[in-house]
């Protein structure tokens, strides 16, 4: 007996010496805890987060309060993407659910589950390597992040397969902070290390030609431009990736590539109150970047293609039911309520406001909408009508008419365009029925003839569009 506990002291040491003293180099260990998320149900999004250090073991086992130990055979050789070892491993509850980040492996919790409102005590064993844990009582959307080697956790938002270098030691991580402006000089930083490779492009909101750079960026990197760009960037992936690139989106205040174009904020009943947005900019934008000021989260996925709009409502079903026809793009937001007599509704791109637009009862009438562009009553969801004087709006095309007042049987109504788009012309009757149409190539550089067959006399109207931008000019047809 004695023996066998001077066995035992002796392994207890070894487990002291093997974990204690080298376990920041040496053994696995605990780094996050993620119990309670909010968006998905648990069984989709609780994780355990485990930092891979190679001891030579070949099993690891976890072990939760005092349920039944689960063991798992500990990952060998290099991760599948760029031959890397493995450096986390992830408890999750599917392999659905497993990170794809390089360096990382999986393992299934099947059917444990994370405890949601109390604390708990978690232990894992590789070899002679252990690490024993206290967690605190969870918080509903936060993780409990380690802090060093310490025994001290804190709540951090959730890096799934990553690694987290402000609260871990000997990460590895290279990033980029937020593209500075000021006034026409924009300015990369790098994060974390001294340079590094840098692949930046880009996408200036005017239309004008993409820039792509590979370079080798010291501290830094800095260009000056007069234009609003949007800015897509890479460095090489690390241990920490979720800093490894830019996706954002700069322009001066007041010249977003999205205006409010069309406000319903007090609708007749049933349709639900809506907002129509517009893309003046010459490129698609992401609608991630955006969101309501202070009224929920971003648009979701898709783009705003350029001189296109979209619709936002918080009820896109009961809203597409009361327009009855489709040709309208829906997006379905948190947009709340607004306020019949008097309100305001901004749109933000992170922190900066693209555009405003408020109201009062002495703007409109209730039910009808109202036209920001033009300060008019207006019900035409899907279309932006200007009138020419509105700075927040830049035409995609020009247009001539050769005379507003033609006779019938007379001199042709010509017209001529210059754009860069296919342009739509319309001929439309006093009733604003469609009489003729053709369209107008990008860069056509000659009249077009419209032809006024079927007319009647009086008042009419020709309509030059493109995406969802229009204009519409009024002419007088004599005998």
């Amino acid at each position: 007996m004695k023996n066998q506990g001077f066995g035992a002291a002796v392994l207890a040491v070894l487990c002291f010496l093997c974990f204690g003293l080298g376990s920041a180099l040496a053994c696995p260990r605990f780094v996050e805890f993620f119990s309670d998320p909010k968006d998905v149900p648990d069984q989709e999004g609780e994780f355990v987060e485990i930092r891979l250090d190679d001891c030579g073991a070949e099993s690891l086992w976890v072990q939760m309060d005092e349920k039944p130990a689960l063991s798992f055979a500990l990952p060998r050789g290099n991760s599948w993407e760029s031959g890397s070892t493995f450096k986390r491993f992830v408890l999750v509850h599917d392999s659905l659910y497993c990170p794809k980040g390089n360096g990382v492996a999986c393992g299934l919790l099947g059917k444990l589950s994370l405890p949601n409102s109390r604390r708990s005590t978690w232990r894992l064993w590789a070899g002679s390597c252990v690490d024993s844990v206290e967690i605190p009582e969870p918080k509903a959307g936060m993780a409990l992040q380690r802090v060093k080697d310490s025994d001290r956790w804190i709540f951090a938002e959730p890096t799934i397969g990553c690694a987290n270098p402000q609260y871990e030691v000997g990460v590895a991580d290279c990033g980029l902070a937020p593209v500075l402006r000021d006034h026409d000089k924009y300015t990369v930083f790098l994060t974390g290390c001294d340079s590094a490779w840098l692949r930046l492009e880009r996408i200036p909101l005017d239309g004008s030609a993409s820039v792509i750079d590979s370079l080798w960026v010291v501290g830094n990197f800095s260009w000056e431009s007069s234009r609003d760009f949007w800015i897509r960037g890479n460095l090489p992936p690390d241990e920490a990736p979720y800093n490894d690139s830019l996706d954002t989106l700069l322009f001066a205040p007041g010249g977003g590539p999205l205006v409010v174009s069309e406000v319903h904020h007090c609708p007749q009943e049933p349709e639900p109150e809506w907002v129509e947005v517009y893309n003046r900019s010459a490129v698609a934008v992401p609608l991630e970047k955006f969101r309501f000021c202070g009224r929920g989260g971003s648009w979701g996925a898709g783009f705003i293609d350029p001189y296109e709009t979209i619709v936002l409502t918080k009820d896109t079903a009961q809203l597409r039911e009361y327009l009855g026809y489709r040709d309208v793009g829906l997006v379905q937001v948190a947009l709340g309520y607004l306020n019949n007599s008097s309100g305001c509704i901004s749109i933000c791109s992170g922190e900066a406001v693209v555009d405003s637009v408020c109201w009062d009862r002495h703007m409109v009438s209730c039910p009808s909408g109202f036209n920001p562009l033009t300060m008019e009553s207006e019900n035409t969801p899907g279309f932006v009508r200007s009138n020419g004087t509105n700075e927040k709006i830049q035409s995609p095309f020009t247009y001539k008419l050769s005379s507003r007042v033609v006779r019938l049987g007379g001199n042709s109504l010509r017209v001529y365009v210059e754009s860069e788009f296919q342009v739509s012309l319309r001929l439309l009757d006093s009733a604003g029925r469609e009489r003729w149409k053709a369209d107008v190539p990008p860069g056509f550089n000659a009249w077009r003839k419209v032809s006024l067959d079927g007319m009647g006399l009086g008042v009419a109207y020709v309509s030059i569009s493109t995406g969802k931008f229009e204009n519409v000019v009024g002419i007088l047809i004599r005998p």
